[in-house]
């Protein structure tokens, strides 16, 4: 790989990762509601998410999905109502809005779940993976290719998913009266259903 090829595949992860999307709203939504330590469980999910992604990418299945009308409508069907699913919680518990410590150990779990179920569920994503990594692939050695720019693009998504986890900590340092958290929520909460009306909205191209 040349290294004007090696700065498109540089800018365009970065590109795919720090675009806002539900991972990210899910990242910070999770930092300010538990901090962001727990964030990092949700930040955990995405990846392993992620990685299920790279994997059905790189064994040609990625491709059957982005091309079956039935496939990726399920699995958009499925995100759709998962993210709205979010969206109502945010906004029905928006008035809860304190941090509670004492059920962050058992949230951890849940806080890895939620962040996986996201973003596994995002055939958008899938598609964007089938459309661009195969450019960036030498066919005489794949299996080693796929592994080492998923790796990097698993890396770029960490660091970006960290920064919106640290920013939403930044943010509730300057909004942490529970009017602000609770307007918060709601944001958050309006966010996911938008979300999901684009991801419903979609097609495969």
């Amino acid at each position: 790989m040349t290294f004007s090829i090696m700065l498109v595949f540089f800018f365009s992860c970065v590109a795919f990762s720090f675009s806002p999307g539900a991972g990210a709203i899910a990242t910070m939504s999770r930092s300010i509601e538990d901090g962001i330590v727990q964030a990092r469980y949700n930040i955990i999910g995405l990846q392993l998410a992620l990685l299920v992604h790279l994997i059905i990418v790189s064994v040609g299945l990625g491709a059957f999905i982005a091309s079956s009308e039935i496939a990726f409508d399920g699995i958009k069907y499925i995100g759709g109502s998962y993210l709205i699913y979010l969206g109502l919680m945010k906004i029905k518990n928006s008035g809860n809005s304190v941090l509670r410590n004492a059920e962050m150990q058992s949230g951890k779990l849940k806080s890895l779940a939620n962040g996986f179920v996201v973003n596994i569920t995002n055939p958008k994503s899938i598609v964007f993976l089938v459309a661009f990594l195969p450019q960036f692939v030498d066919s005489s050695d794949s299996s080693y290719q796929y592994f080492k720019l998923g790796l990097f693009i698993l890396l770029v998504d960490c660091i970006a998913m960290f920064s919106y986890a640290s920013l939403a900590h930044v943010l509730l340092r300057h909004l942490s009266e529970p009017l602000h958290l609770k307007r918060l929520n709601l944001m958050f909460g309006a966010v996911f259903i938008i979300l999901a009306v684009m991801l419903l909205m979609s097609g495969r191209h």
